[in-house]
């Protein structure tokens, strides 16, 4: 194991908007040092995640309706490849690589610097989340959906079926919205009137104080076990699927979301990345739980069956969510730039050294 968490430093280019990350830095550090100068770029959604895998697997956040994934404000790498060498990869420097390590996650080698663009966001922003009541859940749900399908880039809109720490079901919705406060007002007025909420609220805070928001239901030493997928169309049939199997779950199932994608993120064509599914309208994510690895075993067949009645909605899925070594869902994942990153594999990994992951296997053989 090689364990890259000394790594921390950052430096903020607020002129050029340009950040230089060393591979164990942290969300919430890279926020925080980025703030300062009133800049930001797409960085996840708990703050004590590590920029390196997040990055190399795409990276999802409040921000990426608006700025893309994190993956495409990467600008450069400096990288170690299975052979040991150092290597700078950009658009002009190893190009072929830099296109691999944008969605194609840990394969290809050790990253131990990135440099990503930023964009001038906050320091205040609209945002937060409602509890609403589980009741009418199918309706609510379907609500806050039909509501954030014709949002602007701007606005981030997540529902989430959440069990509290008391057993109690309710349904939460989190929003962000990265414009002027007063325009975000305006389109977040209608959320607050499709079910009276119970607690929480939306309302100028700052974004690092939104970055941290969900921090309490991630904390680490906890036993945790998620699966994702992408949905391309909400239908009325995986809203009911989703309440119903829901209302149904263990306790240990403490959430499923359905994580706002699309806007800038679907502008960007699906060969330009490593990054296949651009046009996901969801991505789908169950989150469960445990504090003790025996809870975990004894739940384990449970969940994992709830799981098999929601995949099917689903197409491909977040690497970073799971390192599942299911060929054909990672085949789907990557679509047709599938064959495009076992060549890359074979170039440089053709060993399959870097495999803890969700695997490309390189061709049989390959020299």
């Amino acid at each position: 194991m090689i364990d890259l968490a000394p790594m921390k430093g950052i430096r903020i280019d607020p002129v050029a908007r340009t950040a230089r990350v060393e591979a164990g830095v942290l969300l919430g550090d890279f926020d925080r040092e980025a703030q300062a100068f009133g800049l930001a770029t797409t960085a996840g959604t708990v703050s004590h995640t590590g920029v390196a895998g997040l990055t190399l697997g795409g990276g999802f956040g409040r921000l990426a309706r608006k700025f893309g994934l994190t993956c495409d404000n990467l600008l450069a790498v400096d990288i170690v490849t299975a052979d040991g060498v150092l290597r700078r990869a950009n658009e002009r420097e190893n190009a072929d690589l830099f296109w691999g390590v944008r969605g194609g996650g840990g394969n290809f080698g050790i990253v131990t610097s990135f440099e990503f663009r930023l964009h001038p966001v906050g320091p205040v922003l609209l945002g937060g989340a409602l509890l609403l009541p589980f009741a009418n859940a199918r309706a609510t749900l379907s609500s806050i959906l039909d509501i954030a399908a014709s949002a602007p880039d701007e606005l981030y809109v997540t529902p989430s079926l959440i069990s509290l720490p008391d057993g109690q079901r309710a349904l939460a919705v989190e929003v962000c919205y990265c414009g002027a406060i007063a325009d975000g007002e305006r389109l977040v007025s209608p959320l607050r009137r499709v079910a009276k909420p119970f607690a929480g609220d939306i309302t100028p805070k700052p974004y690092l104080e939104l970055q941290r928001g969900l921090d309490a239901v991630s904390v680490p030493g906890r036993n945790y076990y998620y699966k994702s997928g992408f949905v391309k169309r909400v239908t009325p049939a995986l809203v009911e699927e989703v309440v119903q199997r829901f209302a149904a779950a263990p306790r240990c199932v403490t959430a499923i979301a359905l994580i706002h994608t699309g806007g800038a993120i679907s502008r960007v064509k699906p060969d330009a990345t490593a990054c296949w599914n651009r046009d996901a309208e969801r991505d789908l994510l169950m989150q469960s739980d445990w504090a003790e690895p025996a809870q975990a075993s004894r739940d384990m067949e449970s969940v994992r069956a709830l799981w098999r009645t929601l995949q099917p909605f689903t197409d491909g899925y977040y690497i970073n969510t799971d390192a599942s070594d299911d060929e054909q869902r990672l085949r789907l994942t990557y679509g047709r730039n599938y064959a495009r990153l076992v060549q890359l594999k074979n170039k440089f990994d053709p060993a399959n050294l870097f495999r803890l992951n969700a695997n490309i296997k390189p061709t049989s053989g390959a020299a």
